[in-house]
């Protein structure tokens, strides 16, 4: 779970802890509202976003609102796939009487406990553990060398930009003919690619280019490599930070 995650957890978890004591007075419409402002403060998590859909699922199922219910389905599948790119409507409060895509503004309380959170994040992620930044090293298990070639000008975030594989044999000679996976993301946000670059061609022997690739924000990123070549199996993982160029 991403460090925003963590810290906007336990504001989530009080409305909906409010949203059930609502509920047991029969105060159904407030019980509703704590819903909201959880979808509201979790939207930016996965887990959490998803979670309060399934919350407000089973509060429709319970007092039996048929179209809420339905509503509620497609909402928590948008959510487990939309959220991690950033691809939802800030403000937006979750059921289905407004409009999935629909930004609204965003109640002063829950800004407050947003931007904390946020403020948070950036402080925890802006410091990186000691990172191993090479790129060019020997594959996991030893079986090849691999260097990674970024663009000769650091690409804008959320610009679209090619990379260059470099694979070679632990004693230098390139190989050829191999095939890539390729993988990664931001581990203290706990989100993958926005995109889902790939190896399109080989430029030369043992030289290979990744296109499709994107950064959507600063910060620390994962690169992962599996790699299935003529010497066998193995993988690799560089690590990079994504700066304003």
């Amino acid at each position: 779970m991403s460090t925003y995650a963590l810290r906007i957890r336990p504001s989530v978890q009080a409305e909906m802890a409010a949203s059930v004591a609502a509920e047991a007075r029969g105060n159904f419409y407030t019980a509703f509202q704590h819903l909201e402002r959880a979808h509201v403060l979790g939207q930016r998590s996965t887990a959490l976003h998803v979670g309060v859909h399934w919350r407000m699922f089973r509060f429709a199922v319970r007092n039996r609102h048929a179209g809420e219910a339905f509503g509620q389905l497609w909402r928590m599948a948008a959510a487990a796939v939309f959220t991690a790119p950033g691809l939802v409507p800030e403000g937006n409060t979750g059921g289905s009487d407004v409009s999935g895509f629909r930004r609204l503004p965003v109640a002063r309380d829950l800004k407050r406990l947003m931007a904390v959170a946020l403020a948070a994040s950036v402080v925890a992620c802006s410091t990186p553990p000691d990172l191993d930044l090479a790129l060019d090293k020997k594959s996991a298990a030893g079986v090849y060398r691999v260097g990674l070639v970024p663009p000769p000008q650091a690409p804008a975030v959320n610009q679209m930009h090619s990379w260059k594989v470099k694979l070679a044999t632990p004693e230098g000679a390139p190989v050829s003919g191999a095939k890539f996976v390729v993988d990664g993301g931001m581990p203290q946000h706990g989100h993958g690619l926005p995109t889902q670059p790939r190896v399109t061609r080989e430029l030369e022997t043992g030289t290979y280019q990744i296109d499709g690739m994107k950064f959507s924000m600063t910060g620390w990123w994962e690169l992962k490599l599996d790699i299935q070549g003529p010497q066998g199996a193995d993988k690799v993982t560089f690590n990079t930070m994504v700066k304003q160029p």
